[in-house]
């Protein structure tokens, strides 16, 4: 994890929330200095959070009685940054790790149920089949649990996933479907080819992706096509591979927004709504961006499969949402959700940080879809590394699925843009 610059924030009483006062550069300070400095009780809280928050995205080994110090001080979401500081701390934490496990924020107890997977040799695989078994566990930890047995190599990790893939739903069975992208094997394409009789959605789309690089053919989510070939192969005694002439051309039939696939069925659109969103179009003098962007979504929301759900949420210097949750896409909804957007006006900053928070607010979300031109300049975050981290926390278990879009964005707001997908499985798209 690439170590990055921190800024302090401090609440605004108005327009949301603005940083006012920064953090001391943290970036080529050492482990033992940061830990010193967020038990300094005399600075002010969130600069010495902000150190703990890069530590925790360091990964670097770290001492047990150091780490251990800081814990008075730590409060509220810090509390998953501590627990992942254990967790470099070796088999020695492993008591304490046990502690957290057992609090009631599903976050930490992932956090805790990744590491112990990991640091207890000797039981840490039965442990995790024993987290992943249990339905009462939060998802977050059953999805900490599989990605730990993968972490330390476990021959399980495939067993466990190819066992979850027709009964997992959302974080879990995306999860699920990593695990096999990650060691790709043939012998996974009659579990996949199930898959597809019982999903729909982002999984299928998945699966499809995972079948077409296993075995050659380019068919689409058509579960009769795939097992129509996958027969034919097994009754002639061959390797369900396609031949050159039996390939096909790739039909999976997916909709886009500004060229990105959408894979999902569960969709946010976090579109930037600042000022300079009012930028004529270089090629369309007539249009500007943020007029292209909500012509583009007005075209693409009547077009989402029955069944999908959706939110859009406009950020400039707040943040604006058309419902606050995932809504069904249906025709008395699309009217309104359209008739919202043509008379949004874009003014103001660029909240960014906010904006994304509201999006991974939405419960059950499996992919966003950020468009911005420029970079952050108002509210509680403004520095792209924090940013980055905190989206990190709040995806680290849910595996939603983030999308940039570049709308004639400076160099710096660009590649913040291409980090953010790069980190989330997603596409960045660069326009102009």
């Amino acid at each position: 994890m690439l170590p990055f610059l921190l800024l302090a924030a401090l609440l605004a009483p108005q327009g949301g929330r603005a940083p006012v006062a920064a953090a001391p550069a943290a970036r080529h300070l050492s482990a033992a200095t940061l830990l010193e400095r967020v038990g300094e009780r005399r600075r002010p809280r969130e600069e010495r959070m902000a150190y703990l928050e890069e530590l925790a995205q360091r990964g670097q080994p770290l001492e047990l009685k150091q780490v251990q110090r800081i814990r008075s001080v730590v409060r509220g979401e810090y509390l998953i940054d501590y627990t992942r500081c254990l967790s470099f701390c070796g088999a020695e934490a492993l008591e304490e790790l046990r502690k957290l496990r057992k609090r009631s924020d599903p976050v930490v107890k992932a956090e805790a149920v990744y590491a112990i997977t990991q640091l207890d040799l000797a039981g840490g695989e039965a442990f995790a089949k024993e987290v992943l078994a249990d339905r009462r566990a939060p998802i977050e930890a059953r999805v900490a649990a599989l990605r730990g047995l993968d972490a330390r190599r476990s021959v399980f990790a495939r067993i466990e996933a190819l066992r979850r893939l027709l009964s997992a739903k959302g974080a879990l069975l995306a999860e699920c479907l990593q695990v096999l992208r990650r060691h790709p094997q043939l012998d996974d394409a009659p579990y996949l080819v199930e898959l597809l009789h019982h999903r729909e959605g982002r999984a299928a789309n998945e699966a499809v992706r995972l079948l077409q690089q296993l075995t050659g053919y380019k068919m689409g989510r058509d579960p009769r096509a795939w097992r129509f070939w996958m027969l034919k192969h097994r009754a002639e005694g061959t390797s369900f591979r396609a031949l050159a002439t039996e390939a096909g051309e790739d039909d999976t039939e997916t909709i886009t927004y500004l060229g990105i696939p959408i894979l999902g069925d569960k969709v946010v659109f976090v579109l930037d709504s600042s000022g300079s969103m009012e930028t004529p179009l270089p090629e369309h003098t007539a249009l500007t961006r943020g007029a292209r962007a909500v012509q583009e979504l007005v075209a693409l929301l009547p077009r989402l499969p029955e069944g999908a759900s959706f939110d859009v949420v406009f950020f400039d210097s707040s943040v604006t949402s058309f419902a606050r949750k995932l809504v069904e896409r249906e025709a008395e909804t699309l009217d309104q959700v359209i008739g919202w957007l043509k008379r949004h006006v874009f003014a103001g900053g660029t909240n960014l940080h906010d904006g994304l928070r509201e999006a991974f607010a939405h419960e059950g979300v499996e992919e966003l879809f950020l468009l911005s031109d420029g970079e952050p300049t108002v509210g509680e975050l403004v520095d792209p590394r924090r940013i980055e981290a905190r989206v990190r926390r709040w995806n680290r278990w849910r595996n939603v699925r983030v999308n940039t879009i570049s709308f004639g964005a400076p160099p710096e707001a660009r590649n913040f843009l291409y980090r953010l997908a790069q980190d989330h499985d997603g596409v960045c798209k660069v326009i102009w």
